[in-house]
C-alpha cells in the first residue's frame, strides 16, 4: 500500500515505485501511459510456464480469525472453510455452465478447459493441502532469503492448528 491520497498509478507515473505486482492493471496502464508496460509482455505464457515448472500458484488471498474469536467457538475454523469451499464450488459450476452467456466473453469455455488442463480441475485449492504448503513454503523463504523476515517462518507458527486440518476433498 502506499500513501494515503495515492493510488498506485499516482506512484508509478511519479517515479515514486518502480514495478507494482497486482492481479489488476492499474489505470495508467489501461490508459496506455507511455512509460507504464508490463515486465513480461506475455504474462499469461510466463506464468503458466511458471506454474508449470514450479506447481506454484500464488495465494491472493487468506481468511483470518482471531486466536481468542477461534478458541470460544472451536467450530467456526471450519464453518468458515467449508462456506468458502461452497461458494468456489458455485463459482466453478458458473464457469462451467453460465459464464459463456452471461459474460459473451469470446473463448471464455476454452480459457477455462486450457486452465484445467495445466492446473488441474480445482485450480484455485483451499486449505493446507501440498500445493498451498508449498506455495507458503516458497513464499516463507524468499522473504527470509529478501531480508523481509530475520527468519524463515513456517505454516505452523502462523496458522491455528484447527486450520492446518482443513482441507478439501476435490480432485
Amino acid at each position: 500500500m502506499g500513501p494515503t491520497g495515492k493510488d498506485e498509478s499516482d506512484l508509478l507515473e511519479s517515479g515514486e515505485v518502480d514495478a507494482l505486482f497486482h492481479a489488476a492493471e492499474p489505470r495508467a496502464y489501461m490508459q496506455g501511459h507511455p512509460d507504464i508496460a508490463r515486465i513480461f509482455p506475455d504474462s499469461r505464457a510466463t506464468e503458466q510456464a511458471y506454474f508449470s515448472n514450479t506447481g506454484i500458484f500464488p495465494i491472493m488471498h487468506s481468511v483470518a480469525i482471531k486466536k481468542d474469536v477461534l478458541e470460544e467457538n472451536p467450530w467456526l475454523a471450519e464453518a468458515v472453510f467449508n462456506a468458502y469451499s461452497q461458494a468456489k464450488q458455485k463459482t466453478y459450476e458458473y464457469l462451467t455452465k453460465a459464464a459463456w452467456y452471461k459474460t459473451s466473453l469470446p473463448w471464455v469455455s476454452q480459457n477455462l478447459e486450457d486452465t484445467r488442463k495445466i492446473m488441474g480441475k480445482n485450480f484455485w485449492t483451499y486449505g493446507m493441502n501440498e500445493p498451498n504448503r508449498k506455495t507458503l513454503d516458497t513464499m516463507f523463504r524468499y522473504s527470509y532469503e529478501q531480508g523481509l523476515c530475520n527468519r524463515k517462518l513456517t505454516v505452523e507458527e502462523l496458522f491455528h492448528p484447527s486450520g492446518l486440518e482443513l482441507m478439501e476433498s476435490l480432485g
